[in-house]
């Protein structure tokens, strides 16, 4: 079985939905520390107008030491109803827009107020409607020992699903966090992403923009 992990992001990127295509089991993390600044759990890049533009998810507390699974979302104001618009004012013309759209508006309204439960759906929903067969889990499910943190945290949650191969990031952000030695020793495989960045028609820019969600 190849195991892959990664926070559950925002409405991610192309090279996340690449590394869940190329894995048995995505594993969910959502019991570590919600990044407070730049971070893609509630947030994306967009294009709008013609740019790339960030798509942002307002968050309750931002400030606090939340886990990702405890994060609220602000429902003060409605702006699902200003994303949705976005979307579709920016994307309405573009070949696969009916669909997928249908799916992000259901999901935006699900009256739940946490952010995992806004990103979890919406990852389930795309995977689906690219055809992909993976399995998701979420990490907090598991019944691993929930000070972990770091590599530990991680290998742990390789072990605890009898992973026969690691799928990890190649990029040095991802690196520093495996311990191949570890992995031998588990006789568990470590094998890194090959992803490169795919051309693909774009409204309104002369210029392809790489990485958009």
């Amino acid at each position: 079985m190849k195991l892959a992990i990664h926070q559950p992001n925002f409405l991610p990127w192309i090279g996340f939905f690449h590394k869940v295509a190329h894995c048995d089991t995505f594993v969910l993390l959502d019991d570590v520390q919600f990044e407070r600044g730049k971070t893609y759990t509630s947030r994306t890049e967009v294009l709008i107008g013609g740019s790339r533009n960030w798509l942002t998810v307002p968050i309750v507390g931002r400030s606090e030491m939340n886990l990702i699974k405890d994060v609220l979302v602000d429902t003060s104001f409605d702006w699902r109803k200003k994303h949705l618009r976005t979307l579709e004012l920016n994307y309405g013309r573009a070949k696969h827009f009916r669909d997928v759209f249908p799916a992000i508006t259901e999901t935006y309204a699900m009256a739940s107020p946490m952010l995992i439960d806004l990103n979890m759906p919406l990852l389930l929903a795309l995977s689906e409607r690219m055809g992909l067969n993976t399995t998701f889990v979420r990490s907090s499910d598991l019944t691993i020992d929930k000070d972990l943190i770091g590599w530990p945290k991680l290998l742990s949650i390789i072990t605890d699903m009898n992973a026969e191969t690691y799928l990890s990031g190649s990029g040095e952000g991802s690196k520093r966090y495996v311990n191949i030695a570890d992995l031998s020793e588990r006789g568990v495989k470590v094998e890194w992403q090959k992803y490169s960045a795919l051309s693909y028609p774009q409204l309104n820019t002369a210029e392809p923009i790489p990485n958009l969600s």
